[in-house]
């Protein structure tokens, strides 16, 4: 395995029973799929030891096509960290105040009426009408189950998350443009061209702090994988952390450990040379 020990934590290794992993940019290659046939291999070994979730800003209902059957008895965090299912039932939920999504919808539509602006529900995400067809092809990279409508203005169902497409990969930028909503929200720019929004107590962190009690499996026995800065809260919440070698240099510089990239199946790879460690 091509990989930099940062430091020695590794030894310890056999502690880890949860394994949380992010999915672009980290589990899932460039073209937004897998090699089914090793994660298959893993699974057996990975379930007698410990628990795998998919952590993702992904709609739960994309993550069960793009995984398949293989994501039976795994738990699936999904939309930006809004929700916890696992096979079919949902047990977390998380909305945002409704009045201040319509208000930032407003504010996003100023800033650039161009931006695609998707505002997910326990149901379905939303998404107007007037976006161009190429953005609508990347909407459902990432939302299996999505709603078109001529105004979000309209919308009266409770809201998960908010989230920004921006072709122009301006959104580094706008996380600053959105300043006046941090109090009540919380706002990362995951990479450059994807925003998600949340309500303020929500991110990728605290969501797993939830799982982790729920399983009573506390950070130091769990391991996590990722690439973007909304993964940051993540590595805080676990003491083994994986940086892919794509990852943002700040997240490097957060990680125990740099995977191989996500286009040579890093995630995989680790978890099967980190398994027979601790045989």
């Amino acid at each position: 395995m091509k990989a930099l020990l940062i430091n020695n934590t590794w030894e310890d290794t056999h502690m880890f029973k949860l394994v949380v992993t992010d999915m672009d940019g980290t589990f899932l290659n460039a073209q937004g799929t897998f090699n089914k046939a090793h994660f298959q291999a893993l699974l057996a070994p990975m379930k007698a030891r410990g628990i795998l979730a998919f952590c993702t800003g992904k709609q739960v209902e994309r993550v069960e096509a793009v995984v398949g059957d293989l994501s039976q008895d795994l738990f699936i965090i999904g939309d930006s960290a809004t929700r916890i299912q696992l096979n079919g039932e949902n047990i977390y939920t998380k909305t945002l105040d409704s009045a201040v999504g319509q208000q930032l919808i407003n504010k996003i539509k100023k800033i650039d009426p161009e931006l695609t602006i998707i505002v997910c529900t326990p149901e379905t995400a939303y998404v107007e009408n007037s976006v161009r067809d190429q953005d609508k092809s990347m909407v459902f990279g990432s939302y299996e189950q999505v709603t078109f409508v001529d105004d979000l203005a309209n919308l009266t169902a409770p809201i998960l998350k908010i989230t920004i497409y921006d072709h122009k990969a301006q959104c580094f930028n706008h996380v600053n443009d959105l300043a006046e909503f941090q109090d009540d929200l919380y706002i990362v720019a995951a990479e450059e061209s994807w925003i998600d929004i949340t309500d303020k107590a929500v991110d990728k962190g605290t969501t797993i702090q939830f799982l982790q009690s729920l399983l009573n499996i506390p950070a130091d026995e769990t391991i996590v994988f990722g690439d973007g800065y909304n993964d940051m809260p993540l590595f805080e919440n676990a003491a083994y952390k994986v940086a892919m070698d794509n990852a943002y240099p700040e997240l490097k510089e957060k990680a125990n450990l740099i995977a191989l990239n996500h286009n040579q199946d890093g995630v995989v790879t680790t978890l099967n040379v980190l398994l027979k460690l601790a045989r």
